[in-house]
């Protein structure tokens, strides 16, 4: 367990989506004012597809898919990149998000050439920020299509 895990109060295991758990994936929902910060898994569905260096992880609580979370290498700037992390309305304020995230990130830095993750959201996604700041990530000071970009240096993690 790493350092960052011994801080998780609940537990949560990342998995491949698989066609069993796709349904539950595709049925996760957002709070209405969430509806504008984070593109619907459908249309992550389609990104996965055109590009095959990404993984889709449905996020699991005892037994059950809370959320869901997709990396990958970015074709366009060569970097490792979290396109998603999303917990389900009903789930949320549990803890889920944070623990998927440190999950996340420990799962990333295995691989080999990633030295260091990007993520994307919106001004107004205060839930999102306050997570990401959390993590240790820090804000490059660009924007991407509307959304503030932050950086996690896993060699100083």
């Amino acid at each position: 367990m790493s350092a960052a895990e011994s801080h998780v109060m609940v537990d949560v295991e990342l998995k491949e989506v698989t066609k069993e758990s796709w349904p539950e994936v595709m049925n996760l929902a957002f709070k209405l004012e969430q509806g504008g910060l984070v593109a619907p898994n459908f249309y992550r569905v389609r990104e996965f597809k055109a590009e095959p260096t990404f993984v889709q992880l449905a996020i699991f609580h005892e037994e059950n898919v809370v959320g869901f979370a997709m990396y990958g290498l970015d074709p366009d700037d060569g970097k490792y990149w979290v396109y998603r992390l999303m917990i389900d309305v009903d789930q949320q304020r549990k803890g889920f998000g944070k623990a998927a995230l440190i999950k996340l990130i420990d799962m990333m830095s295995e691989l080999p050439d990633c030295d260091e993750i990007f993520v994307g959201y919106r001004p107004e996604n205060f839930v999102a920020h306050a997570l990401y700041m959390s993590a240790g990530f820090k804000r490059t000071g660009q924007m991407l299509q509307g959304e503030y970009i932050a950086r996690l240096d896993l060699k100083e993690k």
